[in-house]
């Protein structure tokens, strides 16, 4: 660690924020940042224990978590959390959490269903992310992943309007960022992600190996399939990469 003749990578870390990191592709994002290095801020809503469990994780393998709550369908909240954000020097900006809560057929959908949906999946991130895309700007260095969906490639179901809406206005804070990034070396990306296999998809039981088997890989991706793309997206590694969108979906 204190390798100082030679900057070791580990000396010279950088900060990635991991927004809705508890759980699924978020914790496996912040992990492999972690596992690269990287300091992580991990933003989460109601898993306090996961999220602390992840803390451990993480400062494990000796980097540093800060662990940061907040309620994405809260104006209060993202403003609260919007400011606790300025104190931190982050390199890395990861727009994971996401919210499916209400699983019904658009024409049954109220202006709440809608709202509250577009509140975590895009207002949220817009929001945080124009301060932090400003901060990244002026460092002229700065990486940020939007985590779509497969979703907003289809258009997903009728019972799932509201939510690829949502994801598709998250795409479009990927275009005007990534243009506007560009003389700067802030480069956006979206990652769409197919079927893949976490809580996500127990809340809404439906016939798993039929939509398994409209994939042409016939399986579902894991957690670390997106997080190995995320990292390669969101990480120095990446140095041509903007204003794509990029599926991992088996083929989808």
């Amino acid at each position: 660690m204190n390798n100082h003749n030679h900057k070791a990578y580990k000396d010279s870390k950088k900060t990635v924020l991991v927004t809705g990191a508890a759980s699924g592709i978020g914790k496996a994002v912040a992990i492999r940042f972690a596992e690269k290095g990287w300091n992580v801020i991990c933003h989460y809503h109601s898993s306090k224990e996961k999220a602390l469990q992840l803390k451990k994780i993480i400062e494990h393998m000796g980097v540093k978590c800060h662990l940061l709550k907040a309620d994405l369908l809260s104006k209060r909240q993202i403003i609260s959390l919007h400011n606790k954000l300025e104190k931190f020097h982050i390199d890395s900006l990861v727009n994971n959490a996401g919210t499916y809560t209400i699983n019904k057929h658009f024409k049954e959908l109220a202006i709440e269903d809608i709202t509250n949906t577009f509140m975590v999946n895009t207002f949220a991130p817009i929001m945080l992310t124009a301060s932090i895309f400003m901060r990244m700007k002026e460092r002229r260095f700065g990486r940020i992943v939007n985590i779509s969906s497969i979703a907003a490639k289809y258009g997903g179901s009728s019972y799932s309007l509201h939510y690829g809406c949502s994801k598709r206005a998250l795409e479009g804070l990927t275009k005007t960022l990534a243009r506007e990034g560009a003389a700067y070396n802030v480069l956006v990306n979206t990652v769409r992600p197919g079927v893949i296999d976490t809580e996500f998809h127990k809340k809404f039981p439906k016939d798993m190996s039929k939509r398994i088997a409209l994939i042409p890989l016939k399986k579902m991706g894991t957690p670390d399939d997106v997080a190995d793309m995320v990292y390669h997206l969101g990480s120095d590694m990446n140095r041509f990469i903007t204003n794509e969108i990029i599926t991992i979906a088996g083929g989808e």
